[in-house]
């Protein structure tokens, strides 16, 4: 047998392995049916290798077709070579700096997109903005790799560069920055008083505490005289799924907050704790496009309980979970398991949540740790939707939104 054919046997049998692995775990059958796209996708790999005009190189090809394979079905789903699988490894116990993005990868574009660089990070000193697309990193272009494998390229030893090539929108040519990785603590929950007796509350992130921070924030603002609170979740994210669920509890002292859901995984409900209720005042939430995943369990909680007003524009559409599988030969498949839901059924994932009052802004003003409404940032009418928030919080109509 030649080196080709037995190359080829060698590269049908991983698919063989591959598709068992993932079939199981999606809880696929194995039937007739299953297999009969497995055998097309063999028969073509057979005629790459028989026919096409050059010699292919099979391994990169097999590569694409399976992150193709994974990213078709969400774009937090990859497929790991051994080497990348082990880069991500290492990647997660050494290498203590990194730039501080959120990002997704855009199907349509093929490119990994910014939801929102973190608050106060090297990427947002550096001048990266929501919604840029990423083209390359250190020269490696995007359109190749998932978000695991972006990851990594921009995690690295503290004070070392990353170079970007950003495509923006309003700009034909192409922005090139270099960014260097530094280490950060995740920023912390600010709060201050406002006029009228209006407390406003900053989430910049949801990582591990934010919930018992957010807590004493708002006792420490009630005990300042605040009569009607602002919580602003815009470009604020994080994966600390179950500190939204946190947050969302100290306003809600009844309902359903949110629940979770997978083909594997059973319903699982998050329900409001009446024991950790802290706040019962009049409540407006601040929401933009780059307001995703723990962010969203919060807002659409309040707005499905009728807790408060949300107020901004609708925000990313990122609420699934994922897992890591490995897989024979040293691969591995991140998979999304399950997703969060509102209280009603509503998927946040790829939909997000819809303001109750829409106010488009095209930049807001909490950045590198100010907040709006303060001496420190200007005036709170520069801030169109914290403007809004406001003006909704001093109507009549606003108390009868309070829990119970």
């Amino acid at each position: 047998m030649s080196y080709r054919n037995k190359f080829l046997v060698i590269l049908v049998s991983t698919v063989l392995v591959f598709y068992c692995v993932v079939g199981g775990l999606l809880g696929r059958d194995g039937g007739g049916q299953s297999y009969a796209p497995l055998s097309i996708f063999i028969e073509v790999l057979a005629k790459i290798q028989g026919v096409y005009v050059e010699d292919p190189n099979l391994s990169k090809v097999m590569h694409g077709a399976l992150l193709g394979l994974l990213e078709s079905l969400d774009p937090y789903s990859t497929y790991l070579t051994a080497e990348e699988y082990r880069r991500y490894q290492k990647s997660r116990t050494s290498g203590d700096g990194d730039i501080g993005l959120e990002l997704s990868k855009e199907r349509s574009l093929g490119y990994i997109k910014v939801i929102h660089p973190i608050e106060g990070s090297a990427a947002e000193k550096s001048g990266v903005k929501p919604g840029d697309i990423i083209e390359s990193i250190d020269g490696v272009t995007t359109r190749n790799i998932g978000l695991v494998q972006a990851g990594y390229l921009l995690s690295g030893d503290a004070e070392s560069k990353v170079e970007l090539k950003i495509r923006r929108i309003g700009r034909s040519e192409p922005v090139l920055l270099s960014v260097s990785r530094e280490r950060r603590l995740p920023p912390s929950v600010r709060g201050r008083l406002l006029k009228d007796q209006i407390g406003y509350l900053r989430i910049p992130r949801f990582v591990d505490g934010v919930s018992a921070e957010t807590r004493e924030q708002l006792k420490s603002l009630e005990a300042q005289g605040a009569r009607k609170l602002v919580l602003d979740l815009r470009n604020c994210g994080g994966e600390a799924f179950e500190e939204g669920v946190g947050v969302a509890n100290l306003f809600l002292d009844h309902g359903v907050i949110a629940y979770s859901e997978g083909q594997k995984s059973p319903r699982k409900e998050f329900v409001a704790n009446p024991e950790k209720v802290v706040s019962r005042l009049p409540l407006a939430v601040l929401q933009n496009s780059g307001s995703a995943s723990a962010a969203e369990i919060v807002s659409s909680a309040i707005k499905e309980n009728r807790r408060g007003d949300i107020v901004g524009d609708r925000s990313f559409g990122k609420a699934s979970v994922q897992q890591l599988f490995a897989l024979p030969g040293g691969a591995a498949v991140l998979l999304s398991v399950n997703k969060y839901y509102s209280q009603s059924g509503q998927v946040i994932q790829a939909r997000g949540i819809a303001p109750d009052h829409e106010v488009r802004q095209a930049s807001i003003r909490p950045t590198s740790g100010k907040d709006p409404g303060g001496a420190d940032s200007g005036p709170e009418d520069e801030d169109l939707q914290l403007k809004k928030a406001i003006e909704i919080l001093n109507s009549s109509a606003v108390p009868g939104r309070e829990a119970a």
